[in-house]
């Protein structure tokens, strides 16, 4: 079983992300041998490597602002793109954003505050969530927005289920 699988289009993400597995393999052997990369474009393709409620958590860590209103359609969250994370996602999992870009933070949370399958998780839950305070360290990116003192955007929501699922 794979606990970590992660989808990028950009070859040189892709190679860099391999590499770093390898790495974490070689000093620690028999461990981190449940992580895969691939390089694929998982916003078309998603469904063929997930089935219906297989995850339970998604990420979306500083993806691409797309700033020009012509490539909004290429962002990550957008309402046809929530539907088909809705499918992959269980009941109940949760999908964590984050970025620097306030409107993209904007539009990440007003998909998916729009969005019928998905709903905001608490504030007091956020606050006890392990994973949340690792968004805005736990990448490279993240360590660069703060020794910048960059501000952050987060938008965490759980996938809701409806009587007619």
């Amino acid at each position: 079983m794979i606990d970590c699988f992660v989808c990028q289009i950009l070859i040189q993400v892709t190679e860099y992300v391999k590499e770093r597995v390898l790495a974490l393999r070689a000093s620690n052997p028999g461990q981190y041998d449940n992580i895969s990369v691939v390089r694929t474009n998982s916003m078309k393709y998603i469904p063929n490597y997930f089935g219906k409620a297989q995850l339970s958590k998604m990420f979306f860590l500083f993806p691409d602002p797309h700033f020009k209103e012509k490539n909004h359609r290429r962002r990550v969250i957008s309402m046809h793109l929530l539907d088909e994370y809705a499918y992959v996602m269980e009941a109940g999992g949760i999908i964590y954003t984050i970025t620097d870009v306030e409107e993209l933070g904007i539009w990440m949370h007003t998909c998916l505050e729009k969005h019928p399958l998905f709903g905001a998780v608490p504030e007091e839950e956020i606050k006890v969530d392990p994973v949340v305070k690792l968004l805005s360290s736990a990448t490279e990116e993240g360590q660069k927005v703060a020794r910048n003192g960059g501000q952050t955007f987060q938008a965490i929501f759980r996938r809701i289920s409806l009587q007619e699922e």
